[in-house]
């Protein structure tokens, strides 16, 4: 598999995870078609974010799913979360 540089917006979200102290993980891989794909996962006591980019599409990574508490969210959100913006 070919080195992975996340996409901008994925650094932005690690970036936050870091700066606000959340627990989180990183995963890169391939699916079943050989696409690959990447999710960011973040956890706090109250909060519990995933959001996965994929290639499948578009052949370059976008943004596939984002969601907080298990249920659908944008990007915005979860980053106003993650930054204490927003108690949501």
């Amino acid at each position: 598999m070919p080195k992975f540089t996340p996409p901008a917006k994925m650094r932005d979200l690690i970036e936050a995870l870091i700066d606000n102290q959340w627990a989180f993980a990183v995963t890169h891989g391939t699916d079943t078609g050989g696409s690959p794909f990447a999710t960011v996962e973040g956890r706090t006591e109250k909060h519990h974010i995933v959001a996965t980019w994929h290639t499948r599409v578009a052949g370059t990574y976008r943004l596939f799913s984002a969601l907080h508490n298990k249920r659908d969210a944008t990007l915005m959100q979860i980053l106003h979360i993650v930054n204490g913006a927003t108690d949501a």
